[in-house]
């Protein structure tokens, strides 16, 4: 296959980097020169534009920072859909806003090029590994498509839906780890507020598996929340829990107000809680 790259910094280098040193050819752009050499000199070739490396491509892969980038890559005077052909893959590895999604669809579209949502997750060690997550959304014969442009630096495609679902999917992941890095320091902080070694308390975290219990709930249905009259048998078992969940984070509302610390998460986890574990004691 001829796969083109738009955008070689620390991911889209590396990315690319493995599809220079794999079976297909490569077209690479980016407006730092010395990125493009350094692909060059591993087989690449070096382009003037986007427009340019798109030029006979069968998978072009965007890999810049944001809606404005995307947009310029894709749809500008000098962007990718210039040059790439009906029947050719659009890969848009960039996290960006459903509504440029839907815009570069309806741009690639409108002359044949398929679009495939291809978030991706690892990181730059996992780029450099070639261990990237493809957290995809478009049409199953897309991703068919294009996996093998896709392969050199990737382990694994979760197929999550239409365009958009791939997005979607990412920006919860994403969610999920940069909201626990709040609750970290929050945590850290009332601890430490009230004279507990942080050494202490992440051994005691550990050791209780304070962390184990949301990593479950990813694994199970979300519940759905409903009074304690519609839930039978384990009515009692999800009242004791949800109460002694909510006093003890009445607790550290407490404790907090007196050693001066905001726990601007708390409201969060109070509203939470209920229906993550399917009772609703509010109504």
């Amino acid at each position: 296959m001829h796969v083109a790259f738009i955008g070689i910094g620390n991911m889209g280098g590396a990315m690319a980097g493995h599809v220079a040193g794999s079976e297909h050819s490569l077209a690479v752009f980016d407006p730092r020169p010395d990125r493009v050499e350094e692909l060059v000199r591993a087989g690449a070739r070096g382009a003037s534009s986007p427009a340019d490396a798109a030029t006979g491509a069968d998978v072009a892969s965007v890999v810049v920072l944001n809606d404005e980038q995307v947009r310029e890559a894709v749809m500008g005077a000098a962007g990718v859909l210039q040059t790439l052909g009906s029947g050719a893959v659009l890969a848009i590895h960039s996290t960006v806003t459903l509504e440029c999604l839907r815009d570069v669809e309806a741009a690639a579209g409108a002359i044949g090029v398929r679009l495939l949502d291809a978030g991706i997750s690892g990181g730059v060690p996992g780029a450099r590994a070639g261990t990237l997550l493809v957290i995809a959304g478009g049409d199953a014969s897309t991703i068919g498509s294009a996996r093998p442009a896709l392969a050199p630096w990737s382990r694994e495609i979760v197929h999550c839906g239409p365009i958009g679902a791939g997005m979607v999917a990412k920006v919860a992941r994403n969610y999920l780890q940069y909201g626990s890095f709040g609750l970290v320091h929050e945590a850290q902080t009332l601890a430490q507020a009230g004279g507990v070694d942080l050494a202490q308390l992440a051994h005691i975290a550990r050791t209780t598996g304070a962390l184990d219990y949301a990593d479950k709930l990813l694994d199970r249905e979300q519940a759905t929340a409903r009074p304690p009259e519609e839930l039978g048998d384990v009515a009692a078992v999800l009242v004791e829990a949800a109460e002694l969940g909510f006093k003890d984070l009445d607790v550290a509302e407490s404790i907090a107000r007196e050693l001066g610390v905001e726990l601007h998460t708390l409201p969060g986890a109070r509203a939470g809680y209920g229906p993550a574990i399917g009772i609703d004691l509010q109504g």
